[in-house]
Formats: C-alpha cells, sequence, structure tokens
C-alpha cells in the first residue's frame, strides 16, 4: 500500500479523531474494525496475529475483534499474556485469562517475569520486560504480527506524560499505529477509538474481563494523570513528526557512519547544514540507538548538546549512556558505565545486552559482560582492534563459558571468535532510522537504514 503525503496523513489523523466520538456509547461494529485494519494491509493468507493479552477491558475487547477478523480470513489469534508477578495474585489470573482464551478454541502463550522488581522505575521496568517478553514470544512462534490494545485515552495520557517530560514535538505526536521491529509488527489499531467504545463493545456482547487494581494505583503516573484529568496535544505534531522522520532518513547516510562494533560517527560540518529541529532530531535518535535505549533523552538535554556541536570547541560531554567527543567528525560510542552483566541457560538462546548487541548461543551456561570487566582486556585491546577507540571497545560484550573460555565473536581475531553458534551483533532496541512514523488511522512502510 502506497503511504499517504504528510498532509494527508495529517487530516487523516484529525479525520479519525472527530469520527470515533460519534455514538461512543456504541460498541464497534465488524465493519468498522475492517476500516481501522485495513491500513495495515497486506497481510497473509489465513494470517496469525499475536495479541498481547491482560485480561483487562481494552485487550479483552480487542481480542474479540480480532478474533472475528481473522476468523473471516481463515486465520486465528495467539493470546501472548504476561505474568508479570507484581502482586500475588498475578499468577492465578494469567491462568484465569488462558482458560478463558482456551474457552475460545485457542492456545494462549503464558509468559512469566523472572525478575525481580525493582524498588523504584517499577512501571518502566515492567513495560520494558513486557515487550521483551513478547518479542521474544513473536519469535518463538513466528508471529508476524503483534496487536497490542492502546486506545485514544491512552494516546493522551501519553502526550500528557510526555509533555510533563519536556519530550518536544516528537513526544507530542504520541504512539505509533505501526512500527516495525525485528521480525514482527507492532499494531495498535484502536488508537482512535475511546475506551468508551471498547466497553460498549464487551458489554454488547456479553463478555466479561478483569480489572486490574494497578490501574488505580496512584503511585504510578498513569494512575495520577487519570485521577487529576488529561489533555490532549495538538495534532499538528503529528504532521511535523511525519515530515520530519521522511527528512531524518534522507540526510543521516550522509552524516552518520555506524560500524559494526557499535560507534558512530558523525560530520560535523554536513551536520550544521541541517535544519535546526532536524539537526536536533539527529542528535535525539544517535542517543537512542548508540545509548541502547527505549526513548530519546529530554529534549532539554538534547538541545544543550546540539547547542555544544554548533559551537566551534571540541566536544567532549555524554548524552543517553553514550561519550561524545571530537572536533571535526564527532565519534558516539556507549560510556563506560551500567553495563550488565547477562546470564544465559538454555538450548540456543538469544538475547539483547545492554540494548545494543544482539547475543546468539548454543546450548549451555553462558556469561555476558563487558569487555572493560576482564582482567586482560588492555592487552587484548592492543592486538586485536588497533582501529578501534579505547573507549568503545571496552563497552563491546564478551561471552564466556564455565569453562573459563573467553569468546569476542564480532571481532574474528581474538581466540574462539569464530566458534560455531556463538554470535554478537550490534542490532540496537530501537535503529537509527525506523519505519516513518505512522499516525492513527494510517499506516505506510518504509525501508530501514542499512547499516
Amino acid at each position: 500500500m502506497t503511504p499517504l503525503d504528510p498532509q494527508a496523513q495529517f487530516h487523516r489523523f484529525v479525520s479519525d479523531e472527530l469520527v470515533s466520538d460519534i455514538g461512543s456509547d456504541v460498541g464497534l461494529s465488524d465493519d468498522e474494525f475492517e476500516a481501522l485494519m485495513a491500513p495495515f494491509e497486506p497481510f497473509e493468507q489465513a494470517p496469525r496475529l499475536g495479541l498481547g493479552l491482560s485480561g483487562g477491558a481494552d485487550s479483552t475487547a480487542l481480542l474479540h475483534l480480532a478474533l472475528d477478523w481473522a476468523r473471516r480470513r481463515g486465520g486465528t489469534v495467539v493470546p501472548l499474556i504476561i505474568d508479570h508477578g507484581l502482586r500475588s495474585e498475578s499468577t492465578l489470573e494469567a491462568c484465569a485469562v488462558a482458560d478463558k482464551s482456551r474457552a475460545l478454541g485457542l492456545d494462549p502463550v503464558v509468559l512469566k517475569w523472572k525478575d525481580d522488581p525493582p524498588g523504584t522505575g517499577v512501571e518502566a521496568a515492567a513495560r520494558t520486560a513486557r515487550y521483551a517478553l513478547l518479542s521474544r514470544a513473536c519469535e518463538a512462534h513466528r508471529l508476524l504480527h503483534l496487536l497490542v490494545g492502546h486506545h485514544r485515552d491512552d494516546q493522551i495520557e501519553t502526550i500528557a506524560m510526555r509533555q510533563e517530560r519536556s519530550s518536544g514535538f516528537q513526544g507530542l505526536a504520541g504512539m505509533s499505529a505501526c512500527v516495525e521491529r525485528r521480525g514482527y509488527r507492532l499494531l495498535r489499531p484502536l488508537l482512535s477509538v475511546p475506551k468508551a467504545r471498547l466497553l460498549a463493545t464487551l458489554q454488547e456482547d456479553g463478555h466479561t474481563w478483569f480489572e486490574d487494581p494497578m490501574n488505580r494505583d496512584e503511585r504510578f503516573a498513569r494512575a495520577r494523570m487519570r485521577r487529576d484529568g488529561i489533555t490532549a496535544g495538538s495534532p499538528a505534531a503529528t504532521f511535523e513528526r511525519i515530515a520530519l522522520e521522511r527528512e531524518l532518513e534522507a540526510c543521516l547516510p550522509s552524516v552518520v557512519r555506524l560500524d559494526r562494533f557499535g560507534e558512530a560517527c558523525l560530520d560535523r560540518s554536513g551536520w550544521r547544514a541541517l535544519p535546526r529541529k532536524l539537526a536536533d532530531l539527529v542528535v535525539a535518535r544517535l542517543a537512542r540507538t548508540m545509548g541502547g535505549l527505549d526513548h530519546a533523552p529530554a529534549s532539554r538535554r538534547v538541545e544543550a548538546m546540539a547547542g555544544c556541536l554548533r559551537g566551534d570547541n571540541p566536544v567532549k560531554g555524554t548524552l543517553g549512556r553514550c561519550l561524545w567527543r571530537g572536533r571535526d567528525t564527532i565519534c558516539v560510542s556507549r560510556e563506560m558505565r551500567d553495563l550488565p552483566v547477562l546470564a544465559l541457560d538454555g538450548p540456543e538462546t538469544r538475547a539483547l545486552w545492554d540494548g545494543r548487541f544482539e547475543i546468539a548461543v548454543p546450548d549451555g551456561v553462558w556469561i555476558v559482560k563487558a569487555w572493560s570487566a576482564l582482567t586482560d582486556h588492555e592487552e587484548l585491546s592492543a592486538a586485536c582492534a588497533p582501529g578501534l577507540s579505547p573507549s568503545a571497545l571496552q563497552t563491546l560484550p564478551v561471552i564466556g563459558n564455565l569453562e573459563g573460555r573467553v569468546m569476542v565473536p564480532h571481532l574474528e581475531e581474538v581466540g574462539d571468535g569464530g566458534l560455531a553458534g556463538v554470535r554478537a551483533v550490534f542490532a540496537p532496541r530501537q535503529p537509527l532510522t525506523p519505519p516513518r512514523f505512522v499516525s492513527a488511522g494510517e499506516s505506510g512502510m518504509s525501508c530501514e537504514w542499512k547499516r
């Protein structure tokens, strides 16, 4: 399907926002859901749709709508249910949601969050863990599409929260309806639909759902937003973001060079020639990608780094867990702090280390840590990677087993670098040029800039 131009996308966004308010006490019809799914076409014959199912009203409504849609095409839905373990009842609730799915003739998959929740930042940690589990499930079950139940009220909350964090116009455009991930698409077909219509859909058809008390827990930001009331941002931000995303795709190859070791080089003079907002977006994207982050740093910090880049002095600073340094060419690489240690145990395990490197190991127990954690890293760095900056080298992952063997598979020169089944590839959580932003109501596809 040919994407609409930015102005058409903008008008479609506004139109959908208005139409979805009509008859908010009336459930969604099959025809309406057909129209909501149409922008994501084409699908394969007899599509299998992964669907994040919590058992709450939003995801339950999406489950029934998507299941009818898929079955009309000879396909099905695979419910993916997270047992987050944040409450003592969570395991029982996940099992109950799975049982309700089986009653519909489906084969649900229950995904367990095994890590202990942090003392602070529970909401963000749970969200990160949820998407990591869903991503692995899509890969394991060969699901090309993952549907989630975010609706218009969620979009408004997201925009309001990003306003509080000073996310800039990019954040004010809200969530995208279609996001390309590695191996699957994340689809949000309900972004233009108010929650009231989803509740009406369930009530009209006699479906029941669970209410998670954490949605009302005022320790969390979204619950406080619902308590205090929220306001929507301007749709004009969506129009501007769509246009800038296209300009970003066009300009990045001429001003940024990436290597397989997770280091980027920014051509300072070429960057300075870009329009100001586009130049700031390049900085934000570099920080997010090279730092292995889910989101770009706050706009005030991005603007501060951009101000340094526009000056004449050599640059040496940090942004987005990255070190930025240089004069004519600015090298951007991961800071040597908070580098994780990851234990992998199982047959042919794959995982994302530090949000930057995709690790694959064969059967057995493996430990992944940073090069800087090796006692002999100075000797190795001198012998094996003369063209790589020491700071970037020390943030590379190394893989070891219980026998004490250490492998650096992305540096073929090092020891057991060619061991079969062991792999480390720079594949950051958020690529530098993700698929073009798509507003609610219309989707478009674009190619990622190949690194």
